[in-house]
């Protein structure tokens, strides 16, 4: 059910950039989509002011949406880890800032639903406006924990990281701040059915808990990344790829030692991984060890057209990943035809089942790891199998992920969302 009624929308998106992926990719484009048939603010951080502009020049995004900044500016520390620390921080700020501005351009702009859209994370409560103005809140994630048997396979610090992570999640679901925001949000949307049940548990309720990707493509992108793929051959030497940021959790150590594994069973497969980060180093140490420096290439990164075609070529998207939200990633090479091979876990556990690829088991690293060679080899010997899954892929997407129908369920949620509220009108 659309909602033809509501037309004026606050978007709070502390992340929203026009030329960036991740959290600010998610803002902008949906920003941009809704901006097509509501009436939008939104509400943002400064340092994307300049580069938001440029876009409303070009006429990238409808003019009837009104971009509003508030929060200060800061220059980001050196080190990853610290500039890590110091964006949650900055947040925390953001978030009390965008709550006062919040209150005053509801009552300016008779707005009618606050929606929170990044960073999409349940650690920190969504903006808050006026008591009267329901609240949509999300996609958030990041409720999934990394199975502690798989540590010894990260760095040092990947290890710790994720340990503390842990630590926090546990520890965190219980704080008051994020339990006031779970109750008082009209609707919660979660980029995955785990972080669904999660959220449930801290709600006290399922009611107004939703699972909705916030991935989502025009009908531009999916022409765009199909085409890439359009002349894939199928019977060349196999080339796989992985991107992202380069951290512990995705699982990297254990697709190297995949690839060992499916070469000694005569499949020579090549690897690009197209990431920098924290867990580099670890990575590029451990493709010396495993003999594998004739196979695999690191890659900063891809952009735009080039980004485009390196997926056009890779047969193989091979990433484990143990804990995605709305993974962007993996959609895009699907979308150009590459055959996901990934661990049973999170969303990726989710999107990928057999028709389109190798959801492998995460038991044991040694199942992992067999499990992925296994599948490797699989589909380097037969061309047939791959050259299937790739077309299964690309049309999982085009109707799985496609604009129109995220559109068309988050109006059919703020629908929900405007008319269950206050709480106490809604069922159950």
């Amino acid at each position: 059910m659309l909602l033809s009624r509501l037309v004026r929308i606050l978007l709070s998106a502390f992340a929203c950039h026009p030329e960036q992926g991740s959290e600010s990719g998610v803002g902008w484009k949906t920003a941009c989509l809704l901006g097509e048939r509501y009436e939008l603010l939104v509400l943002t951080h400064p340092r994307q002011k300049a580069s938001i502009q440029q876009a409303q020049w070009d006429g990238k995004i409808s003019p009837q949406v009104k971009f509003l900044f508030t929060g200060k500016d800061y220059q980001w520390h050196p080190n990853r880890l610290i500039a890590r620390l110091q964006n949650w921080i900055e947040y925390k700020k953001w978030l009390r800032a965008a709550s006062e501005e919040a209150v005053r351009l509801c009552k300016a702009y008779s707005i009618e639903l606050i929606h929170h859209l990044t960073i999409g994370t349940w650690r920190l409560p969504p903006v808050q406006g006026p008591a009267n103005i329901p609240v949509v809140w999300g996609p958030v994630g990041g409720a999934a924990l990394f199975p502690v048997k798989f540590l010894q396979g990260l760095s040092f610090s990947g290890a710790a990281f994720e340990v503390f992570r842990n630590l926090g999640t546990l520890l965190g679901r219980g704080g008051s701040a994020v339990t006031l925001g779970c109750h008082r949000a009209a609707a919660i949307l979660c980029g995955n059915g785990p972080d669904a049940e999660f959220i449930k548990k801290i709600r006290g309720s399922g009611a107004g808990v939703y699972v909705l990707s916030s991935a989502h493509f025009s009908p531009q992108e999916l022409e765009r990344f199909q085409a890439a793929g359009r002349n894939k051959d199928f019977h060349a030497p196999l080339y796989a790829f992985a991107g992202g940021i380069c951290i512990g959790s995705k699982g990297l150590r254990f697709a190297l030692e995949a690839l060992g594994i499916a070469r000694q069973m005569g499949s020579r497969i090549h690897y690009t991984i197209a990431s920098t980060g924290p867990e580099l180093r670890h990575l590029q140490k451990s493709v010396t060890e495993l003999g594998l420096a004739d196979q695999v290439q690191f890659h900063a990164g891809f952009h735009a057209k080039a980004y485009e075609e390196v997926l056009g070529q890779s047969h193989l998207f091979l990433m484990p990943s143990f804990r995605e939200g709305s993974p962007r990633t993996i959609l895009e090479a699907m979308l150009a035809g590459a055959v996901p091979v990934v661990c049973a876990a999170s969303a990726q556990g989710e999107i990928v089942d057999e028709k389109v690829g190798f959801s492998v088991p995460i038991h044991s690293r040694r199942q992992l790891v067999q499990g992925m060679a296994d599948a490797l080899v699989r589909l380097d010997r037969d061309r047939h199998l791959l050259q299937a899954m790739s077309k299964q892929a690309q049309m999982k997407i085009v109707r799985d992920y496609n604009s129109n129908r995220f559109f068309d369920r988050l109006s059919e949620i703020y629908h929900l969302a405007k008319a269950g509220y206050p709480p106490d009108a809604r069922a159950g």
